[in-house]
């Protein structure tokens, strides 16, 4: 399966871009990566666009993903996901937030962006 990856930083936060058709397995390879690469960042928040993610994936395999971002990457104090509004099932969100992680999904990337700059 072939995906692609941009990482960028942002005025007020780190954003990462997917794109493609990454197996579960894969996504959650990205995760462990993205915890080795953040430890650098100046940001400790997150934006994760998946919004040209054209994976599907079961509900089980939303939560794990879930669970290995609250894991990988709780030294970050919000994490943001915008993903098409038809995948808009918030699995995962609850899946990491029931792991400790502050995170939100959202479906349009200006409320995401709001709520990165909210104050915890």
């Amino acid at each position: 399966m072939s995906f692609d990856v941009l990482i960028q930083r942002d005025a007020h936060f780190m954003r990462v871009k997917v794109a493609g058709h990454p197996s579960l397995d894969q996504l959650l390879s990205l995760f462990h990566l993205l915890a080795v690469e953040s430890e650098t960042w100046v940001h400790n928040t997150l934006l994760v666009d998946l919004r040209r993610v054209e994976s599907q994936f079961t509900e089980a395999e939303q939560a794990e993903v879930g669970r290995e971002v609250a894991a990988s990457l709780a030294h970050l104090r919000r994490i943001a996901s915008v993903v098409p509004t038809h995948r808009l099932t918030r699995i995962s969100e609850r899946a990491a937030k029931q792991n400790g992680m502050d995170v939100c999904v959202f479906d349009v990337e200006d409320d995401a962006i709001d709520w990165l700059a909210a104050t915890a």
